[in-house]
């Protein structure tokens, strides 16, 4: 399929409108919350599938995700991958709230949970997990080289670690990400994990056109990386 490259804004934001995008996209809450956390599953499946794939799930793992969002993508991984155990972090309330309505069956069956944290320390102890995952988080890490420690220290020996994220010069275009967005790129992300004890054993990059509710259609690039303890 041919990738177009568009007009990114549909019209002006105001300063003022563009930090609230850009808080939304941090920490949803609220209404716009609710609206913000539907477009960002829609507009990120693509991403979120593809740091699944590169995780390579086995039957009865034990996986981690951090920033799951509305977590709309989650029940159809259970289904997919039987016998996983799959918990969720979230440092947003109603992310967490939201998350929990939508895996109300595997929360029951104890094959799903769901957590807030601090988005900085892992409330688990060292190797509880098998995978982790996350995506779209990296931008908003207070500490970044403190939560890649904490992402080794809960991952078991021999475990793997898959991370999303939009590149630097897609991230650079966009006029929000001037709020509170800390930009990176392969190096950067390279540099940062292997700090932390990672190797990467696997990349993957891709390119889409990707759509919201208030932004015209634009391609966007992005880097699946998938790293070892």
């Amino acid at each position: 399929m041919d990738i177009y490259i568009f007009t990114f804004m549909e019209h002006s934001f105001s300063e003022e409108e563009l930090k609230a995008i850009a808080d939304q996209l941090s920490h949803p809450k609220g209404d716009m919350g609710i609206e913000v956390s539907k477009t960002m599953h829609e507009s990120n499946i693509t991403m979120t599938q593809k740091a699944i794939e590169l995780l390579h799930l086995e039957e009865g793992e034990r996986l981690l995700e951090l920033g799951h969002g509305n977590a709309h993508h989650v029940p159809d991984m259970l289904k997919e991958y039987p016998g996983l155990h799959y918990s969720g972090l979230e440092i947003s309330e109603l992310m967490h709230q939201e998350a929990k309505k939508a895996n109300e069956n595997a929360i029951s069956d104890k094959t799903a949970a769901f957590y807030l944290y601090d988005g900085e320390e892992i409330p688990f102890g060292s190797e509880s997990f098998d995978k982790i995952m996350t995506v779209n988080t990296i931008y908003f890490w207070k500490d970044p080289k403190k939560t890649a420690a904490e992402i080794h220290r809960v991952l078991k020996a021999d475990g793997s670690f898959t991370l999303a994220f939009a590149q630097k010069r897609f991230m650079e275009t966009l006029p929000f990400t001037q709020y509170g967005f800390t930009f990176y790129d392969d190096e950067k992300v390279e540099e940062l994990m292997h700090g932390a004890g990672f190797t990467i054993v696997e990349q993957s990059d891709i390119k889409e056109v990707v759509k919201s509710k208030d932004l015209k259609n634009v391609e966007r690039e992005f880097t699946v990386m998938r790293f070892f303890k």
